[in-house]
């Protein structure tokens, strides 16, 4: 995700963190601003038995409305997917005849750089988040340079692209990589791809170089702005894909060898990738997942990719997550000293999607996304199955400024009065939300019971019948905000007090 600053209208950064004590240092170039983390959770170490992706999609400021859609299957010769960005000369990419029905999470439009359509579900049981942004060294750089601006391939139209021409999670990976071959990428990009039959991680080096690598079903993966796949064997293509002229660029830009294998990750990565800003967030993985074997916090350290959890892993321990500021550790976000610190629940979420793939429903509604607007710290995953052929009212206002009628607003509001006091409107908030996730969760067996149902009386009544039931979850949720907000606005005001007359505040609390 290549948006933090975007007041500047996403002019390119690089972000360089050295964290020492409070110190946060960032040096402008020509490779974007990193945000964003991902998570994957192998379907043999999930508790519910699904394949899990995830992604927080973060930016520069706090008021970024999000959005989320279908688009329908088109069968239409002479398309185009364009990338509408104010910096794009027009770049676009042909379309096959007929394009498959997906779901997607695009940006507003006022915000000028194109749809990044974030995390999308296909008709046919496919499920494509990203991008995770990364960045490579000088050395790496020069051996496989990105693209000019406005030339080649871009977050903001990448899983759109794959998901409405991809039946499977390989077959995403092999389109991405044609797509790639042919035109080039202008940033360093990682994305998700899964289905039934599990998940890819796709890395994007440079210009035109990749690797793919199939993910293991009983492991788990947390990582920052930084590339992962480490060690490989080039003659392994049974569970990777690799670029035809990766190995040669890997060796003009000086490879690091290990036993006679390339270590991609130390290759590839610029020192400002492998700093606090993206390392703490990735050791933090380890320690909510595998506490048993993270150890203390190393910021030199190269951590691995993939590792098996201590216990299986909820969907619901994948949102507390999403919301981590380094609880219980030394660099807890409540302490002063470290305000300058990047956690992984970081407030200028705009979104975060979690995507869950259940091999005992059918494939067109096979994806169930849990998605949270706003920050995940004081706001509330909503689930959809990917057989929707229609989204709730309020997650199609197309606002850059505040609307009142938005979904995203309306959680993001809250968002922004829970952060004013942590301790007295935040815990509250924070309470209500989960405890409707677990409610949320426990409804979801039921649901998918009735779903399979409805899909045997045919496509036509499975997709109506979870397409009322998407709308009816994310109305009733914009309810409870609605009705929270008036409350907690009340508390918030009653509370404003000065430091002396602390005693007198009280503690938002909602049912």
């Amino acid at each position: 995700m290549k948006r933090e600053v975007n007041q500047m209208k996403r002019t390119k950064l690089r972000l360089r963190l050295a964290v020492a004590a409070t110190t946060i240092a960032m040096i402008v170039t020509t490779a974007g601003a990193f945000a964003c983390t991902g998570v994957y959770i192998g379907k043999n170490v999930s508790k519910e038995g699904t394949t899990v992706i995830a992604r927080s999609e973060d930016q520069g400021t706090s008021n970024y409305e999000k959005m989320f859609k279908v688009q329908k299957r088109v069968t239409k010769s002479g398309r185009y997917l364009k990338d509408t960005g104010e910096s794009q000369k027009g770049f676009k990419v042909p379309l096959p005849k007929t394009t498959y029905k997906y779901t997607f999470v695009p940006d507003n439009t006022g915000e000028g750089d194109g749809m990044y359509p974030a995390s999308c579900t296909n008709e046919y049981g496919l499920a494509v988040v990203g991008t995770v942004s990364a960045g490579v060294n000088d050395k790496y750089a020069k051996a496989d340079p990105y693209k000019k601006t406005g030339t080649g391939l871009r977050e903001a139209i990448l899983p759109a692209l794959i998901a409405c021409q991809c039946k499977t999670a390989r077959g995403a990976v092999d389109k991405l990589a044609a797509l790639t071959t042919r035109y080039g990428s202008e940033e360093g990009n990682i994305l998700f791809f899964a289905d039934k039959t599990g998940a890819w991680i796709f890395e994007s080096y440079g210009g035109h170089q990749y690797c793919a690598m199939k993910l293991p079903a009983n492991k788990v993966a947390v990582f920052g702005n930084q590339f992962m796949i480490g060690t490989v064997d080039k003659t392994n293509t049974s569970g990777y894909v690799f670029s035809k002229g990766l190995f040669k660029a890997l060796d003009k830009a000086g490879a690091v060898m290990e036993n006679g294998k390339y270590n991609i990750t130390r290759t590839v990565s610029g020192d400002y990738s492998r700093t606090d800003y993206s390392t703490m967030r990735t050791w933090m993985g380890h320690r909510l997942l595998a506490p048993s074997t993270a150890g203390s916090y190393d910021s030199s350290a190269y951590y691995p990719l993939c590792y098996k959890p201590d216990s299986k892993v909820s969907v619901l321990d994948v949102m507390k997550l999403y919301r981590n500021r380094y609880e219980g550790t030394s660099y807890d976000m409540t302490k002063s000293e470290n305000k300058a610190l990047r956690p992984i629940g970081v407030n200028t979420q705009s979104d975060v999607h979690i995507i869950q793939i259940y091999n005992s429903l059918p494939k067109d509604t096979c994806c169930v996304q849990w998605l949270c607007m706003g920050n995940a710290e004081d706001s509330v995953f909503i689930p959809s199955f990917s057989g929707i052929t229609d989204t709730y009212s309020g997650y199609k206002v197309n606002a850059h400024n505040y609307n009142a009628k938005s979904l995203y607003w309306n959680f993001k509001s809250i968002c922004t009065l829970a952060e004013t006091d942590r301790a007295y409107l935040g815990k509250g908030v924070r309470a209500y939300w989960q405890s409707q996730e677990k409610k949320m969760l426990s409804q979801l067996p039921s649901q998918i019971r009735k779903t399979k149902a409805a899909y045997k009386k045919g496509q036509s009544s499975g997709r109506a019948y979870v397409t009322a039931l998407g709308k009816k979850t994310a109305s009733m949720e914009v309810s409870n905000a609605k009705r929270m907000y008036s409350k907690l606005i009340k508390v918030a005001t009653y509370n404003q007090t000065d430091a002396s007359e602390e005693m007198s505040k009280i503690h938002f609390k909602f049912k």
